[in-house]
């Protein structure tokens, strides 16, 4: 009996204190995304797409850098359950390391990739970039330190005075005409403000370490997910790459806006849930079915929230290009219309990349992202080459959906349970998302393109998909999203759950 009740608590507790590190990171993230499409708004407007391009290099080479410059070091730090202090100096050492030597890498090869691509300040926009990295070594400490201690509510403000930072800079900039310019020197001012803003919460002293068996078993840990993080990298940018090369900088500009619509919301639900999922899931490792309760229910929710978002976006593609972008994004069209599924998977992820690590098994991590990046490394030129952005866009979200059954069939076999245990509570809201879709995706073409018809059908799209999960989930669904929402709120939880 006391082995029962101990492990309600356990659920309990772990529901409400997840639901209350998502609730502060996604307040936080609810804000970037706000900001980040305020920003693609105005720079779309303001900027020629050859500009647009510009940055989207410049986003494609900071993605690179942080992925490397992390090298799965963070996620060996938060996993450790002994010589934490240790594990965080000898952390930073390897940081620097990898710093400095990305720093002589960029020296030699951005004079390359300028003359490549035909930009002469692109060398000294990469070495600018490359600050970033020399800041956020300050960072690491205090960000490892609330990660572990599951204080996200204040890596949440971090990161939104982060996005305030970089968006007020980067219109600023952009109004008087520092064109790309105004991206490179707001992403710098951004990753000052997070900085200074997490060391101002966590007032913690981390000395470089010099134990050199602990960087080892760091890095040893690190490697699978380096080697994911950069096939990750890949997955998400070597259709940016191929663009740029085979088809020019105002082609990357027009795919890059369909990109950033397109993506965003999936990658910020994602950032969200990767921040709380895998360190709370980190923490309960040996308990398989509480981890397997736990998944379920993530996919559930997840699928609630994201189906709509990403499936109306893509309904609204032309509506909101024409209203918000202008006639000159109009090939931007059906490229967002496609990738906005890419941004479903995205959101869908984190719950299976969580379970993964968390149990010990990142190689299967490694197999689906170098799979997947040495699918789209072969097809992705001649696929541009042929049948331009529209073709990439469609080869890209197709891969992501074929990979995401892969990690779906991984997780199935760690839980040792059938697919459709998986897969059946996301139905009622992927149904009602198709609905919706189809029914916005008609009125589109019929109706006239204004601002009023865009909030119009954003609002009756809404009111289709609530109304519809309600009658195919049986109210199930509503019901438990509330619930999940009043705990993220009060920080209780309710003791009874449809769910349960």
């Amino acid at each position: 009996m006391k082995q029962e009740l101990s492990i309600s608590i356990t659920v309990s507790s772990l529901r409400v204190s997840t639901a209350k590190n998502v609730s502060y990171i996604g307040a936080s993230q609810l804000l970037v995304l706000v900001l980040n499409f305020v920003t693609l708004t105005v720079l779309a407007n303001l900027l020629s797409t050859e500009d647009m391009g510009i940055i989207g290099v410049a986003l494609v080479f900071l993605s690179l850098l942080y992925n490397i410059h992390d090298f799965g070091i963070m996620p060996a730090v938060i996993q450790r359950d002994t010589r934490v202090d240790e594990s965080i100096s000898s952390a930073i050492s390897l940081r620097w390391i990898v710093s400095a030597v990305l720093l002589a890498s960029v020296v030699a090869a951005a004079p390359m990739l300028s003359e490549y691509l035909g930009v002469s300040d692109l060398t000294t926009v990469m070495l600018v970039l490359v600050s970033n990295l020399m800041i956020l070594n300050f960072a690491f400490a205090p960000q490892a330190r609330m990660t572990r201690g599951l204080r996200l509510s204040q890596l949440a403000v971090a990161s939104a005075v982060q996005s305030v930072v970089l968006t007020a800079v980067v219109i600023w900039l952009a109004v008087f005409d520092y064109s790309y310019w105004s991206f490179v020197l707001g992403s710098v001012a951004g990753t000052a403000g997070y900085v200074i803003c997490l060391n101002l919460y966590e007032r913690t002293s981390h000395a470089p370490g010099k134990d050199f068996g602990l960087a080892k078993e760091l890095l040893s840990y690190g490697k699978h997910l380096l080697a994911t993080g950069l096939m990750v990298f890949l997955i998400f940018y070597v259709d940016q790459i191929a663009i740029a090369g085979v088809l020019g900088l105002a082609s990357l500009g027009i795919y890059f806006v369909a990109v950033r619509f397109g993506r965003t919301i999936g990658e910020q639900i994602a950032l969200t849930l990767n921040r709380v999922l895998f360190p709370t899931m980190a923490r309960i490792k040996e308990d398989v079915e509480l981890i397997k309760k736990g998944f379920v229910q993530s996919m559930r929710m997840i699928s609630i929230v994201a189906t709509p978002a990403c499936f109306s976006l893509s309904a609204l593609s032309p509506l909101v290009v024409r209203v918000l972008l202008g006639p000159e994004w109009i090939p931007a069209v059906f490229p967002l219309s496609v990738i906005c599924f890419q941004g479903f998977v995205s959101a869908m992820l984190p719950p299976a990349n969580s379970v993964i690590m968390a149990v010990g098994k990142p190689r299967y991590l490694t197999i689906q992202s170098s799979s997947q990046a040495v699918a789209l490394i072969v097809l992705i030129y001649p696929v541009a080459r042929y049948w331009g952005i529209d073709g990439v866009a469609v080869l890209t979200t197709a891969l992501s959906l074929c990979f995401l059954g892969y990690l779906l069939t991984v997780v199935r076999s760690i839980f040792q349970s059938g697919m459709m245990n998986i897969m059946k509570p996301l139905v009622p809201s992927i149904a009602s998302g198709t609905i919706m879709f189809i029914l916005l995706a008609g009125l589109v073409i019929l109706l006239p393109s204004n601002v009023i018809v865009l909030i119009g059908l954003v609002l009756l799209g809404l009111l289709v998909y609530v109304v519809t999960l309600y009658a195919t989930s049986g109210g199930r669904d509503l019901r438990d999203a509330i619930e999940l929402a009043k705990t993220m709120f009060s920080g209780q939880s309710s003791s009874k759950s449809t769910s349960e």
